[in-house]
């Protein structure tokens, strides 16, 4: 099992169910210190994912801008299919620079590794990119949070996966002529078009980073925020700041991995083995180590791994009211890895049971 992606907080997170409450206690002494409380994190950003869609009570103004925040909603996070909620702070001395560009998403699957990481959703102040920032605006002079003309308090940014990421995409709200255009003018708008959701049952690590405030090209890159900490110590060259570290990477602020499930199934002809067969090293296994997924499991069974003649090799027991897969690390009951081969799995749960093969390729 995978650890409580609640439990741990890079950078001062919240952690387990007073996530919310703890984000807003720190939130509060930010306002009350202004900028010189929030240099003392930045840039640091607080974050934490849960599987499942997060509901609560902000009221939402005509213009887009969150307004005030009530509390979350019994049970605020729904379970729903390959869904998982991202929420973090927002970071006001960060805002208040004339470099900030905004804040962006990143996916990773498997494994923390930056080069694998994959950009989901921008929340962008760059020109061309109004329609991502859907909060208030930071007024640097008051370091308050503003929409249209109030104070508002939307600290907290709230992301669902897949629910709210995706691409803008131009649409008729009323068809036209086939591939023509809409039937009047302004009759179009723009809808967020979200790709498929987290793959199920795989460990997947987001992390938040700034954007760079575009200049002269609309490049929409990270913001480069040297490490000159320690007289440059740290730097290629002494007093470059180009030859400086990043602090803005993509593994500073980083939540702890969740495994998104479509939750257990009572159909135990639906339970697959993934991948199909299995081939010795691929690329989603940890370094060093092979497992495979037997999905779309009941709440409660029981797995039995056979060869074809019949020898018992593995007996995993599987008790997950949320997850609906079960892993197997390839290894038999003594602890050794098995061979190349066909092997038969059965599932039981009470009175039922299924039976199918797999296939191992090292």
């Amino acid at each position: 099992m995978s650890p409580d992606p609640s439990r741990r907080a890079r950078g001062g997170r919240a952690r387990g169910g007073a996530a919310a409450c703890a984000l807003a206690v720190t939130l509060l002494g930010l306002a009350a210190a202004g900028p010189a409380g929030a240099a003392a994190i930045f840039p640091e950003v607080p974050v934490w994912a849960r599987a499942g869609a997060w509901r609560d009570s902000s009221l939402v103004s005509p213009n887009r801008c969150v307004g005030s925040f009530r509390a979350p909603l019994a049970e605020s996070l729904a379970a729903r299919e390959r869904v998982v909620t991202v929420r973090f702070m927002r970071d006001r001395r960060a805002e208040a620079r004339p470099d900030f560009g905004g804040y962006r998403i990143y996916r990773m699957t498997n494994a923390p590794d930056s080069g694998q990481a994959v950009l989901i959703r921008r929340f962008s102040r760059n020109f061309g990119s109004e329609l991502t920032w859907n909060f208030s605006v930071l007024d640097p002079t008051t370091m308050q949070y503003m929409c249209r003309g109030a104070v508002v308090h939307d600290s907290i940014v709230t992301f669902v996966d897949p629910d709210s990421n995706g691409a803008y995409r131009k649409v008729c709200r009323r068809p036209g002529t086939l591939n023509g255009p809409c039937q009047s003018p302004g009759d179009s708008i723009f809808i967020l078009v979200p790709p498929p959701g987290p793959h199920d049952g795989f460990l997947t690590w987001y992390s938040i980073t700034y954007e760079r405030r575009n200049t002269t090209d609309p490049d929409y890159e990270d913001l480069f925020l040297p490490d000159t900490l320690d007289n440059f110590a740290r730097c290629g060259t002494p007093g470059v700041r180009n030859t400086c570290p990043n602090l803005n990477h993509k593994l500073r602020n980083l939540a702890d991995p969740v495994e998104p499930t479509r939750g257990p199934t009572r159909d135990l002809e639906r339970v697959l083995v993934v991948p199909n067969p299995y081939r010795g090293n691929e690329v989603w296994d940890p370094p060093g180590q092979s497992e495979l997924h037997f999905i779309n499991l009941p709440a409660r069974s029981t797995i039995r791994i056979y060869t074809v003649s019949g020898d018992l090799v593995r007996e995993l027991q599987h008790d997950d009211p949320v997850r609906d897969f079960a892993r197997w690390d390839l290894k038999n009951g003594a602890g050794q890895p098995v061979a190349a081969g066909i092997y038969v799995f059965r599932v039981e749960a009470g009175p039922f049971q299924f039976q199918n093969r797999f296939v191992v390729i090292r």
